[in-house]
């Protein structure tokens, strides 16, 4: 699976240790852009092999992830 990040998230560091946590053998990217503007800097977003998802919080976008 392959996992992109926007850098413009405020907790991108913290999102992105837990996702290489729960997804070891998974590619996790921090991206400049993945066309998710304006929402990227609210809240947690990541492309999941090209499939957008978002979530209110950290732990809903994993458990969000984890069901794909």
């Amino acid at each position: 699976m392959k996992i992109q990040l926007c850098k413009k998230f405020s907790k991108v560091n913290k999102l992105q240790k837990k996702l290489i946590k729960a997804f070891p053998d998974d590619t996790v990217t921090v991206k400049s852009c993945i066309s998710m503007c304006k929402q990227c800097k609210k809240q947690p977003v990541a492309k999941v092999d090209g499939k957008k998802q978002k979530a209110k919080s950290i732990s809903k976008l994993l458990s969000k992830i984890e069901e794909l």
